[in-house]
């Protein structure tokens, strides 16, 4: 109802609301409320998930991806989450969380969209998850400047493996291992390897292992980082859910 404050009207009139301002008077629109739809409430439910578990994977995986993505990483990779969410089919909407759907669609995730990590290594491991949950990467034999791509002065290169569980219920991460392999370029071949990683004590969690290669100039008094935001390859090496 509008009021008549001295020659000035204030208040809703019809769709109209008139404001004093100063020696003015102002007609503007009435606000339009929209009303959630029960569908777009639980999708905004969901969102709010993936949005968390996005942030989570990026933070925990910090010394995987040092900050040397692409500016929009962070989008990519919720949108990728997003994508995982939806194949819980037993779930109804608003109630759906990366801790009961397929993680299949995380493995092979780039934190750099412009250094695909299958441009710069032609070697592809092989990943697997026996019934002691014991998550094993192995490696064939290689050589190296036919299996990578080196920036100029790298003399040594790094396979760095890093292991997190993430309860995606509590959104709760834990650190369960992180492993350095080094290489000097100039070995004429390197052996297979295996790197097992035991996660009998968290079953029920999530697992994922970030993998990213570090090039190095080495000398005789120190070792410098070639890494930098146009050469750092870095990806979500393998995902399981452990039962």
């Amino acid at each position: 109802m509008g009021i008549n404050d001295n020659g000035f009207i204030r208040g809703l009139v019809g769709p109209l609301v008139n404001r004093k301002v100063g020696n003015k008077n102002y007609l503007q629109s009435r606000p339009y409320r929209v009303k959630q739809t029960d569908d777009t409430k639980w999708a905004g439910k969901d969102f709010g998930k993936v949005s968390r578990a996005g942030a989570m994977i990026r933070m925990c995986f910090g010394e995987v991806h040092q900050d040397l993505h692409d500016g929009q990483m962070g989008n990519r990779l919720n949108r990728q989450v997003y994508r995982a969410i939806k194949t819980n089919l037993d779930c109804e909407k608003g109630s759906r969380t990366l801790s009961n759907c397929v993680l299949d669609r995380l493995v092979n995730f780039q934190f750099n969209e412009n250094c695909y990590m299958q441009d710069y290594l032609f070697i592809d491991p092989v990943i697997s998850l026996n019934k002691k949950n014991e998550l094993k990467i192995s490696f064939p034999e290689f050589d190296i400047k036919r299996a990578l791509v080196l920036p100029e002065k790298c003399n040594a290169v790094v396979f760095k493996f890093f292991a997190v569980s993430f309860d995606f219920d509590e959104f709760e991460p834990t650190e369960i291992k992180d492993i350095e392999w080094e290489y000097d370029v100039k070995q004429d071949g390197i052996p297979a390897k295996t790197l097992t990683i035991k996660c009998s004590d968290f079953v029920g969690s999530s697992i994922f292992v970030g993998f990213t290669i570090l090039y190095l100039e080495k000398s005789s008094r120190r070792s410098n980082v070639l890494n930098e935001i146009d050469f750092n390859p870095a990806s979500i090496l393998a995902a399981f859910q452990l039962h």
